[in-house]
């Protein structure tokens, strides 16, 4: 790869990863604890391609003997330009996902992912090795935001039973599944790609109309006796009130 192509690499990339740091478009991929690394990182970059740049333009460069650097451009002609040539085309290949976040930035993981899921896999994920604890008590007032995942974990393992008789709000998005209506979130321990997903079955209320990744607001009471192992540790949630909202900063539970 020549040095040219590698600091405009280096430029692209750098520059890339400072745009999602600084618009927010990095939570689509990792958790928020990670902008400073993203931040570091394209900074290190982007000095590393300058440095390299101003010592193309303003370094002193050796002076060849003319006669051995035509016999050295042969040489190249006769044996590597076919080679140098792939090899430059195959590097600029490297700049299509660059481009793709500058131009076309993929968006958070949503309905499709947990459709796709393992519903099974994911169960066995958040309840291996737990059994039933005593939580802390819930604020008071109605109703109280609550996290799925934490909502998810106190209906099936709490021993106090903290969530009987209380109104939670929920907020996800969306996920149709047959007959049935979900409201879910991805929960990630560090980027999209360790998400597994975490779900509540809806009840009642008018869920006519929804559609997968329509991002609300539900307000609602935990059905007894749900969120046990005969029905994979998803809760069901009787509904109260739905509210549409947009789609949070961040998209993913941490």
């Amino acid at each position: 790869m020549r040095r040219e192509t590698q600091n405009i690499l280096l430029v692209l990339v750098g520059g890339a990863l400072l745009k999602i740091s600084i618009t927010g478009a990095y939570l689509q991929y990792v958790k928020p604890s990670h902008r400073y690394w993203l931040l570091g990182g394209g900074a290190v970059m982007l000095v590393l391609a300058l440095v390299s740049i101003a010592r193309d333009l303003f370094g002193k460069r050796a002076t060849e003997d003319p006669e051995h650097a035509h016999h050295d451009a042969d040489d190249h002609d006769d044996h590597d330009v076919d080679g140098h040539q792939h090899q430059a085309r195959s590097a600029w290949l490297l700049v299509v996902p660059v481009l793709a976040i500058f131009l076309i930035a993929p968006p958070a993981l949503g309905a499709d992912s947990i459709n796709r899921a393992d519903t099974r896999v994911a169960t066995t994920r958040v309840a291996s090795g737990t059994s039933k604890m005593a939580f802390s008590p819930l604020p008071p007032g109605n109703p109280v935001p609550v996290t799925m995942s934490d909502f998810s974990a106190r209906a099936s393992f709490d021993s106090l039973n903290s969530l009987t008789n209380r109104e939670v709000q929920l907020t996800g998005f969306i996920a149709v599944q047959g007959k049935d209506t979900y409201l879910a979130r991805l929960v990630i321990a560090c980027c999209a790609a360790d998400a597994f997903p975490v779900k509540v079955k809806l009840a009642g209320g008018d869920l006519t109309g929804l559609t997968n990744d329509t991002w609300l607001h539900v307000v609602g009471r935990l059905r007894p006796g749900t969120g046990t192992l005969t029905d994979e540790y998803v809760s069901t949630l009787d509904v109260r009130s739905i509210t549409r909202i947009h789609q949070p900063e961040n998209p993913y539970e941490t």
